[in-house]
């Protein structure tokens, strides 16, 4: 994760206000925190449980508030972190200087041993010397002057203490060698000292930059949290397409197929070309991969009861903030905890032959919708998972289905481009729509290319919007024009085609209406990445975003001014749709 991609305020105003912020972050937010606890909300909140009632302010300023406090949390245990890798480098060059200063006492204590030695042998050399002279010279009196007692005895005198000389000297010799042994060993020992330490001293260094900079970068963000929180509290800025960017990038090792936000602002959990459901913590970059499924999992949706009402409305009632349902490639549904430390499959499904191609939850949050590749769609109860109903009638793989917000009726909408309506409850076939512009038989390569790619109703109900490619050109290179199609609710036709101004190949994947903003977003792509926003009335998009790479959905924050894509770069990147504080002060 790289949080630090918020821009909100220029280098120098972080300079002047960011130290200010984050000491204040918690007075101005009403909030403390004694000591160190777990900065993970996980930890305090048990999943599938539900949160107090939420209070009549709008989510964008309930959440901006939580930003801020989970923001200064974070940069304050990373200033504790900090703290930690400056004491660990300051150890490990304490530890070299000691080894360097150990190993040159070593090595004088050699250099002296090694004095001594040689002094010493040299005392030895004399005294074997002597006692060779006074050897030689006793022979020399026993012979020349054997009857002189006293001679005798002077010279015999004298070798007796010649050798104790000598001896004495062997003796200082052999404590010499032996001390410059020792004095050896240990500049031996000293200088693998030396070279245990040097080693330490880099990744010593390399962790206390990389906190310096983790620290610096959640100081940055505590910074900028508290500032958007006292500015909402000021005023809540309207979404503005043409100031969204980039302000988070989450990064995997595998492309990413889907994610939704946490209701409460903490995480993101996401699907990706692999067997897990993924969990990264949005602040503090920690994630969670978990086994469940036997092949990609392409599909999820948050089991929350009212779950619409959190994109950057008033929230009055409780929301759920924990169950989890995912849908795979091999054709299970399983149910998680998401918020649990260690996620854990809940309850599995079989519910569909082939690909889980859609999940979709009512507005009570007490159905799951699925489509799948056996061209059925069925709903289950999201309580216990069992089958409600299953509905026949589309011909071909049921790529996409979708509550309307009155939770009255069920959309699902196939690769022919055949749209159908059903009745919640008496499950009848209401209406088919048309919507077969997004679906097209490629004579060359003897396939049918297209479909419902994406789907979203009007907060308000009355327009539905689906989304695809048209024109195709080249079914195997995904050749076309991406396309949403806007249906009038009530009367079922299709009213508009928006199409992206620019001339760009791919599909659109994923399609939503803003709460609040007046527009609608899509993103999507084929050999490049694209995000177009278009006004209902204008079938141009007015505003373009490039991408990386393609997009295969398109997720609204819970606080209505910020978004997410998975990407096939393996990446999740989240945009901004609020203007920047300084523009939005003028």
């Amino acid at each position: 994760m790289n949080p630090g991609e918020f821009s909100y305020l220029t280098k120098e105003e972080m300079t002047r206000f960011s130290a200010f912020y984050l000491a204040v972050a918690f007075g101005l937010l009403g909030l403390s925190f004694a000591g160190r606890a777990d900065e993970s909300p996980a930890a305090a909140q048990p999943a599938a449980t539900v949160a107090p009632a939420q209070s009549t302010e709008p989510a964008a300023l309930r959440l901006a508030r939580h930003d801020a406090a989970r923001w200064a949390q974070r940069a304050a245990v990373l200033a504790d972190a900090v703290t930690k890798a400056n004491a660990a480098l300051d150890a490990a060059n304490k530890a070299l200087a000691d080894a360097k200063a150990a190993a040159a006492a070593a090595e004088k204590a050699m250099a002296d041993a090694a004095a001594a030695a040689t002094i010493a042998e040299k005392a030895k050399a004399d005294a074997d010397k002597a006692l060779a002279d006074a050897q030689e010279a006793l022979k020399k009196v026993e012979a020349e002057k054997k009857d002189d007692q006293e001679a005798l005895a002077a010279a015999k005198t004298a070798v007796d203490n010649a050798k104790k000389s000598a001896d004495a000297a062997a003796r200082q010799l052999a404590d010499a060698v032996e001390k410059k042994k020792e004095a050896e060993a240990g500049k031996a020992a000293a200088d693998k000292k030396v070279a245990a330490s040097e080693p330490l001293i880099k990744p010593a260094a390399d962790a206390k930059a990389a906190a310096d900079k983790a620290a610096g970068e959640a100081q940055t963000q505590a910074g900028q949290a508290a500032l958007r929180a006292s500015a909402f509290e000021k005023a809540i800025p309207k979404a503005d397409a043409t100031a969204v960017r980039l302000v988070q990038t989450i990064a995997h090792d595998r492309p990413l197929l889907t994610c939704r936000f946490d209701p409460g602002g903490d995480f993101i959990f996401a699907g990706a070309e692999d067997n897990n459901f993924h969990r990264w913590d949005l602040f503090s970059g920690e994630s969670v991969h978990a086994k469940g499924h036997k092949s990609w999992v392409g599909t999820l949706a948050l089991l929350t009861a009212g779950e619409q009402a959190a994109s950057g409305q008033v929230v009055t009632g409780p929301i759920v903030t924990g169950p989890i349902v995912t849908g795979g490639h091999e054709g299970k549904l399983v149910w998680w905890n998401a918020l649990d430390a260690a996620p854990a499959p809940v309850r599995t499904i079989d519910a569909h032959k082939g690909y889980v191609r859609a999940v979709a939850v009512s507005p009570d949050g007490a159905l799951v919708a699925t489509g799948g590749n056996d061209a059925m769609v069925r709903v289950w109860s999201s309580a216990d998972g069992t089958l409600v109903k299953e509905l026949s009638g589309h011909a071909r793989h049921v790529y996409n289905v979708a509550f309307h917000p009155s939770g009255r009726q069920l959309v699902s909408g196939d690769l022919m481009g055949v749209l159908k309506q059903w009745e919640v409850g008496s499950w009848n076939l209401v209406r088919d729509l048309d919507a077969k512009l997004l679906s097209k038989y490629d004579p060359t390569f003897k396939a049918d290319v297209g479909g419902i790619r994406g789907i979203d109703f009007s907060p308000d109900g009355k327009s539905l919007a689906v989304a695809g490619i048209t024109e195709v050109s080249n079914a195997f290179a995904g050749l076309g024009v991406p396309a949403v199609l806007l249906f009038d609710w009530e009367s079922g036709k299709q009213v508009k085609v928006l199409k992206p101004k620019e001339n760009i190949q791919g599909s659109v994947w994923g399609v939503r209406f803003h709460p609040a903003g007046g527009f609608l977003i899509g993103a999507g792509g084929g050999g490049a990445g694209a995000m177009w926003f278009w006004k209902p009335d204008d079938e141009k998009s007015f505003h373009t975003i490039a991408l990386p790479s393609v997009a295969y959905d398109l997720v609204l924050h819970p606080d209505g001014l910020r978004l997410a894509v998975p990407l096939f770069d393996k990446t999740i990147r989240i945009y901004d749709l609020a203007p920047k504080l300084d523009v939005a002060a003028k």
